[in-house]
């Protein structure tokens, strides 16, 4: 199965999950990312930054076994 993400208007919403039910599909529903509280997208702004000195060799990650200790 193939999953395909679309942006329709809501007033198209039933009009679309009906087709795509009717096909055997499913609906998967996705919050929007302005569901984020100001402190939540802080944390995943810093938690990139981080990723991208990680890869870059700048800073080095902690290792699996360490998370599990903590």
């Amino acid at each position: 199965m193939t999953i395909l993400t679309i942006k329709i208007p809501e007033s198209e919403l039933s009009v679309v999950s009906e087709f795509i039910k009717e096909r055997g599909g499913k609906i998967l529903t996705v919050d929007s990312e302005d569901d984020l509280t100001e402190a939540e997208f802080k944390l995943l702004q810093e938690s990139y930054k981080e990723a991208l000195l990680i890869k870059k060799g700048l800073i080095k990650g902690l290792p699996v076994n360490e998370l599990w200790n903590s």
